[in-house]
């Protein structure tokens, strides 16, 4: 093969590479936040600390409630399928702007999964918190959760 040949080889690699690029663009990955209705959110079923709070809504809200801030990586495949996925799955385990519709048993359930998390160092996973480094936690947020989950009661729906 010679040199002329084996360019054109790469060109249409490349070509073709860029065209799958492009068109990956154009498939959706379906609606990003469903409609929020503030009275169902943790922070009005619930008491909630301001310090849990601050926690909560810095460090879990991105994948944990349908009040997502979507950062710009999101908006490109197939990265954008891989974070739509990851909080899709976040949502369907725990989401804060639903809290209200858990029964107690579940809202239990989910203290306690938050407080061993967030203790474990579980949550917030590890490439959210390499990739978003405000959300990380200090061992003093760390157990000021544990102890708000430990003394909390879930109020009944």
């Amino acid at each position: 093969m010679t040199n002329i040949e084996k360019a054109k080889s790469r060109f249409v690699i490349v070509g073709i590479a860029m065209a799958v690029i492009v068109a990956i663009q154009l498939i959706p990955v379906g609606p990003r936040d469903p409609a929020v209705s503030p009275s169902l959110s943790i922070y009005e079923t619930q008491p909630v600390p301001a310090s849990v709070r601050n926690v909560l809504q810095r460090s879990c809200a991105d994948c944990h409630s349908n009040q997502t801030v979507w950062p710009w990586y999101s908006y490109i495949a197939p990265v954008s399928w891989i974070v739509a996925n990851d909080v899709h799955r976040a949502r369907g385990k725990m989401n804060l702007s639903e809290w209200g519709t858990y029964p107690p048993k579940k809202r239990a359930d989910r203290l306690e999964m938050i407080c061993d998390q967030v203790l474990n160092d579980e949550m917030p996973e590890g490439a959210y918190a390499l990739v978003h480094r405000n959300a990380r936690l200090t061992q003093e947020e760390r157990e000021t959760v544990c102890n708000w989950t430990q003394n909390t009661t879930p109020a009944k729906p």
